[in-house]
């Protein structure tokens, strides 16, 4: 098995320890580089070879979204986990905005943390399941005509599609909950994002975040 080196970065020194700890009881992680504020952590990755990184939301110097943002722009395809003490839209919008591939709540970070490192190092994207509980429980917004019209052009299977991705998940539990292929899912997801004009990374998941539940989703 091939190690993952794997980069974390949080201001709390008891909290990294601890989240170095846990992620090294899985066998073939290894923690390569610490940081304790944003700055560190992209000039950990210029100076390592890193897999995955995982970032506090909350360091000084630089946040995580924003030295997210600069390490990107470093390795385009790097998976970074966003961890955060806070229940809020507005931020984890912005992190799927930027690409990033996971947002773990702190509460839940030792018995979420592996998994979502596992799920991001294969393509995938991960979300505290009580994230995404609270995400769903918030209030959908009206949806204006054009995202009405939009919608209707959606098959059924496709708005079915359209809801499962809103739960956060991935094409392989998709497939298996309706039975079908995963390449018939990810022609499923082209021909949505196709539909509705989206383009970029994470554009299909904000949408259904954004916008399940409204216009009779």
């Amino acid at each position: 098995m091939q190690t993952i080196k794997i980069l974390i970065a949080d201001d709390h020194p008891i909290f990294l320890k601890g989240l170095k700890e846990v992620i090294e009881m899985e066998e073939g992680f290894q923690v390569v580089a610490q940081a304790v504020n944003g700055q560190e952590a992209v000039y950990a990755l210029q100076t390592n070879h890193v897999d995955v990184a995982v970032l506090d939301i909350d360091m000084p110097r630089m946040n995580g979204l924003e030295a997210a943002e600069k390490m990107l722009q470093h390795q385009p395809q790097l998976p970074i986990l966003l961890l955060t003490m806070h229940k809020e839209r507005a931020p984890f919008m912005k992190a799927l905005e930027i690409g990033l591939a996971g947002y773990v709540l702190k509460e839940n970070a030792v018995n979420d943390v592996v998994n979502a490192i596992y799920a991001v190092v294969e393509g995938g994207n991960y979300i505290s399941p009580d994230m995404s509980a609270y995400l769903l429980r918030k209030p959908a917004k009206t949806a204006k005509p054009t995202l009405v019209d939009e919608l209707q052009l959606l098959t059924p299977a496709e708005r079915q599609i359209l809801k499962l991705i809103a739960l956060y998940k991935s094409s392989r539990e998709i497939a298996d909950e309706l039975f079908i292929s995963e390449k018939t899912v990810s022609n499923h997801r082209m021909n949505i994002s196709k539909k509705l004009s989206l383009t970029g990374k994470n554009s299909l998941l904000r949408f259904a975040i954004e916008h399940v539940g409204t216009a009779g989703m």
